[in-house]
């Protein structure tokens, strides 16, 4: 997971509970089963001192945007917030943001919530792909299609690995050729091996991928078209 900035949605964590609960909410659900379903499915995440604390923060202001925080999410962030449970990370001058936008945020979560509404349904966006989930249907693969680049050997595709409990996923493979020239198979439920183009050229391989404790190792295999 990355975080980019002392902001609260720039970081991944923070954004994927954002984008999970706003999804739930669209498609439907309830505001108190869209939370129970977070809740559920990042049980693993929610007790690492990393990932917890930025949770409950992400998830406490998604809903109060939407006027449906609950006294009990508010009172999770709140005490993440006057225990200093998400400093550790910080240092100098990013230290000193992080305080202004966890004070900012406490402020606003003791204010009066807006009125409850529900986000708009998202129209779903078909991306070209191909997908293998692993043997214990824990993880899913997928190789993509990217958008076109204007370069010559600019990347095309992509493989990114999805844990299936949280929705949380990380890319490992990206290259200039066609993703269905990449083809997917798990070797065990721990081990993907992907396997492309000798001739394509390669912007990013990753050799693993971790996950709250999970790691999916990446084996690669070059073929000659």
């Amino acid at each position: 997971m990355g975080t980019f900035s002392a902001a609260l949605f720039s970081d991944d964590t923070a954004c994927d509970v954002r984008d999970q609960f706003t999804q739930l909410l669209s498609n439907g659900a309830s505001a108190a089963d869209a939370t129970q379903s977070l809740i559920q499915s990042w049980a693993a995440a929610t007790s690492d001192t990393d990932d917890g604390p930025v949770f409950w923060l992400a998830l406490a202001a998604t809903q109060w945007k939407f006027g449906c925080l609950p006294d009990e999410i508010r009172a999770r962030a709140i005490d993440v917030i006057e225990r200093d449970l998400d400093l550790h990370k910080w240092q100098g001058a990013a230290l000193k943001r992080r305080r202004a936008v966890l004070a900012s945020l406490k402020e606003k979560l003791l204010s009066q919530q807006p009125v409850p509404r529900r986000p708009p349904r998202r129209q779903a966006i078909v991306v070209p792909s191909t997908k293998l989930v692993s043997p214990d249907r824990r993880a899913l693969a997928t190789a993509s299609e990217l958008a076109k680049s204007g370069h010559p050997t600019g990347p095309q595709m992509q493989v990114f690995v999805e844990m299936t409990a949280s929705g949380s996923r990380g890319g490992v493979f990206v290259a200039d050729c066609e993703f269905t020239e990449v083809s997917l198979k798990w070797l065990d439920p721990e081990t993907l091996q992907i396997s492309y183009p000798l001739s394509a050229v390669v912007s990013d391989q990753k050799s693993s991928l971790f996950y709250y404790g999970r790691t999916i190792r990446i084996a690669y295999e070059t073929r000659a078209v």
